[in-house]
């Protein structure tokens, strides 16, 4: 069966799982970014790390949305979307029973 993506939702990329994994993948790379700020207190270090996940969460969110909605611009002049050939599982899963039957 083949599937293919001509619209995505910009809600549904707001008001989904993606900006809490973006949220997640910032405040990793700034945690590890930390090392460099050492003539920083505690306290200076800890206000860094959460204004650069802010900011970065928010950029890769509106850059994210932005890319969307280029994908639906282009899809909506004719351009192809993302297609996807998937396999039924029934058609491998009767095989297989018939092989094991064996």
């Amino acid at each position: 069966m083949k599937l293919e993506i001509k619209n995505i939702n910009l809600v549904s990329v707001v008001f989904s799982v993606y900006p809490l994994v973006l949220f997640v993948l910032s405040f990793l790379n700034a945690v590890f970014a930390i090392g460099d700020l050492s003539d920083y207190t505690l306290m200076q270090k800890i206000m860094q790390i959460v204004l650069w996940t802010l900011a970065q969460t928010l950029t890769l969110t509106v850059v994210s949305l932005a890319l969307v909605f280029v994908y639906n611009l282009l899809c909506s002049f004719g351009i192809r979307g993302i297609r996807f050939d998937i396999e039924e599982a029934g058609v491998e899963s009767e095989a297989v029973e018939e092989t094991s039957a064996r």
